[in-house]
């Protein structure tokens, strides 16, 4: 068997694959790209065919077992018969249910997991029936309740406890960050089939999703319709106010920038898209929202 360390380091890197995959694309990765996920040469399950909790037993391809749980899932299907109250609570962790039955049986390499502080994968499937793929760590347990609760960071969950109100702020803030984002990313980059809205990039890896309404604002959302899916570059100028969309989808590029002269970049990347009409979602439910485009343009507007 592994050492522990060692254990961890396959966690990591593991995880870090998994991620890196499913940022190729729009963040998400297919039930079936996640029962056979080539790492290092070998195909792995990474996900349980039935439950929530994946315990890889003798049948995987690895001679060293396991300590802990390797992954968790989270699905969007709603049942009648559905037991489990997986949630996010209200200091920003997410509240992860053990399968029924106590806290014996697959619940037991959770809480391993637990107390030797080692990283898992947790999918949370989107309306799509994809998966966004995190690192998180079972931070605290109620076996009592039949729950645990799950982090993306634990110094993090750790400082949500602080007595300080200003680093619990911080905290509370980075984790609903962690726990949000990639979700919003994939959610966005989906709804804009992989492609920057100004200029049609279609890489993944280059693409963020930009939030219209910024993210440090009380009124900001993590709605589709709060987005923007931009490549690195336009999604920084947008950011520093070099360039400006309004409610109609038109690009404004700053009159400053537009009379600079510099290189191919500047010209063919910047400066030919002022004017230009963005590429929104066919569905009405996933354009971006014209109001808020409209009070963000006013800000840009404003400063130039």
């Amino acid at each position: 068997m592994w050492s522990l360390y060692e254990e961890i380091i396959f966690r990591d890197a593991l995880i870090e694959a998994v991620i890196s995959k499913a940022n190729e694309d729009d963040g998400m990765l297919s039930r079936t790209e996640l029962g056979n996920f080539l790492f290092d040469g070998i195909y792995l399950r990474l996900i349980d065919p039935q439950g929530g909790i994946w315990n890889p037993g003798s049948s995987w391809p690895l001679e060293d077992e396991l300590r802990a749980t390797l992954s968790i899932n989270t699905t969007t299907k709603k049942k009648k018969t559905n037991i489990y109250a997986d949630k996010e609570v209200a200091d920003g962790l997410w509240r992860y249910d053990y399968q029924a039955g106590g806290v014996a049986g697959r619940n037991t390499k959770m809480r391993k997991a637990m107390e030797l502080k080692i990283p898992l994968l947790w999918f949370r499937q989107e309306e799509s029936g994809d998966y966004v793929p995190y690192k998180i760590f079972v931070i605290s347990d109620f076996p009592e309740d039949g729950y645990c609760l799950i982090s993306p960071d634990l110094s993090l969950a750790v400082a949500a406890s602080s007595e300080s109100p200003l680093e619990r702020k911080y905290a509370l803030r980075e984790i609903k960050q962690r726990l949000h984002q990639p979700a919003f990313r994939a959610r966005v980059i989906s709804a804009y089939e992989t492609k920057c809205a100004i200029c049609r990039l279609g890489h993944g890896r280059l693409l963020d999703a930009a939030h219209i309404t910024a993210d440090s604002d009380e009124s900001s959302s993590t709605s589709v319709t709060n987005g923007l899916s931009l490549c690195k570059i336009h999604h920084t100028a947008y950011d520093i106010n070099i360039l400006g969309i309004d409610a109609n989808y038109r690009v404004h590029v700053r009159e400053d920038i537009l009379k600079e002269k510099d290189g191919p970049m500047l010209l063919h990347g910047i400066q030919e898209m002022d004017q230009s009409e963005i590429w929104v979602p066919f569905y009405e439910s996933k354009k971006p929202d014209k109001e808020r485009l409209n009070a963000r343009f006013v800000e840009f507007s404003d400063q130039t």
